[in-house]
């Protein structure tokens, strides 16, 4: 028997290839460990974000939101086996290695057809997303990941004016990929115990916030209700904060009264406006100036080119370093502030904090809109200015925008969602929720290079003659040299 094993399996080449298949072996089980290895690795590492846009990178106020999870959230993706939309789910799977708290799963819809009818009586479309905490839970249709937006193009809708075809503009939409802003909004809802109510005031033509500025508040677990203050005795009690945008008309002295018990009584309010003479709102800023801030009369003009874009009064404003606009300064964005007035301290007994400011050589238009020209004029006002400031006194607190056009979609877009931001962190620190100011969710909503017009000229003379030139010359010098060859 020992010489049969010998005779057939004792040759060279039998033992070479017994040493190939333990090689073999040991290769499929390194590539098996390796495998095991790396799904469990999480998605991060995995699959890099190499996108653009950074579509699958978790924001900071994202990491915030999910670091502080102290209930178990599931994300369930429906969607068919195969059908599975693979940039919401290497979304989904980066929330899951984001927190231990966070499961994803995936629900057929075929195998479970009655799984999101829990979630929401409409039309349950593929590649939805439900999000759920114990009881609570919120249906995130693929319409809010895959959103249609009105186009913001500023240059697009000019070429449609230009070409007399402006009523078609009102049919241009992109298409954004909102994804992480619509999941961090619904794991913020559904893995908290409360929303704070924000009051509107209504009653003096007061501009309406848009719902791109609105949505943004939402997501933060805000709920807004309209308030009039003539049909009530005192502000609310439930009032986290109190929101008055770009009113037109001024309040009555028993509505300033109202607002200032309500600031008495530690209460907040949020207020922007629009350009204006001090004579034509006496209440409303006795209103502010109970709270240390007042206006200079006229309208902000900016001289130095690199604080202002294009425009001198379309403020590129200096931002200041508080818990307010720190995540947008440390993101190297820009805020765009359209039609402001200054903002000076009126008093002590405050903490008063500049929130966004002009250059030194600044100055205030005492004529207002009825400017004729830019330069300086008798009667104008030296700089610098507070265009936006916030001010605390005991519990109250106020945030003050001196700028209308600065809430509204066309301008925001124009900073890619700045000025959103900073209005949402405004809130979210006079409610006493610091942990969620940060730089919202990105999308794919169309980007746009904002420079300062000094930036602007200086790349135009680098692009246009310093570059050109210099290749010519070098182009000559190769000639001669080679001619003289």
């Amino acid at each position: 028997m020992n010489a049969f094993f010998k005779k057939h399996f004792g040759s060279r080449s039998v033992r070479a290839g017994g040493y190939a298949a333990v090689a073999s072996a040991i290769v499929v089980a390194i590539a098996i460990a390796v495998n095991l290895l790396v799904s469990a690795l999480p998605e991060t590492v995995t699959h890099p974000d190499f996108t653009e846009n950074q579509l699958y990178t978790l924001s900071d106020q994202t990491k915030r939101i999910t670091n502080a999870l102290e209930k178990d959230v599931t994300l369930s993706l429906i969607a068919s086996s195969g059908n599975e939309n693979t940039t919401i789910l290497s979304l989904l799977k980066r929330y899951e290695g984001a927190s231990a708290h966070i499961t994803v799963e995936t629900v057929d819809p075929v195998l479970y057809p009655n799984f999101a009818r829990q979630y929401t009586s409409g039309t349950v479309r593929s590649n939805s997303v439900v999000v759920a905490c114990g009881d609570r839970s919120r249906y995130v249709d693929y319409s809010d990941i895959f959103k249609q937006m009105k186009s913001d193009n500023y240059d697009t809708y000019y070429y449609y004016v230009q070409m007399g075809y402006s009523q078609y503009y009102d049919y241009l939409y992109d298409t954004v990929f909102d994804g992480e802003n619509a999941l961090t909004a619904a794991i913020n809802y559904v893995s908290s115990n409360s929303l704070t109510k924000i009051y509107t005031l209504s009653g003096h033509s007061e501009a309406e916030l848009s719902e791109t500025f609105t949505e943004a508040i939402k997501a933060d677990n805000f709920e807004f209700e309209s308030l009039h203050l003539m049909d009530v005795e005192a502000v609310p009690e439930d009032a986290g904060l109190i929101l008055i945008n770009a009113p037109a008309s001024d309040l009555s002295e028993d509505e300033a009264a109202l607002l200032i018990d309500y600031l008495d009584a530690g209460g907040n309010v949020l207020l922007t406006t629009d350009c204006m003479e001090s004579d034509s709102m006496k209440n409303l800023l006795s209103v502010c100036e109970h709270m240390g801030m007042t206006l200079t009369d006229g309208m902000v003009v900016e001289t130095s080119q690199n604080r202002y874009y294009r425009n001198p009064v379309y403020l590129l404003p200096e931002i200041g370093e508080t818990e307010i606009t720190q995540a947008i300064r440390d993101g190297g964005y820009y805020i765009l502030f359209p039609i402001a007035q200054g903002i000076v301290s009126a008093g002590d007994g405050f903490s008063y904090t500049p929130l966004l400011s002009t250059s030194d050589s600044a100055f205030s238009k005492k004529s207002g809109y009825g400017m004729t020209t830019y330069d300086k004029e008798e009667g104008d006002t030296d700089g610098p200015f507070d265009v936006a400031a916030a001010t605390s006194k005991d519990e109250a607190h106020m945030v003050w925008f001196a700028s209308a056009q600065f809430a509204t979609d066309n301008v925001n877009a124009m900073v890619s969602g700045a000025n959103a931001d900073l209005l949402v962190n405004a809130i979210n620190w006079m409610a006493q929720q610091e942990d969620k100011i940060s730089i919202r969710s990105k999308s794919l909503e169309t980007g746009y290079l904002t420079v300062s017009a000094a930036d602007s000229r200086r790349w135009s003379i680098l692009l246009v003659g310093v570059i050109p030139a210099a290749l010519i010359a070098v182009g000559a010098v190769v000639i001669i040299r080679r001619k003289r060859k």
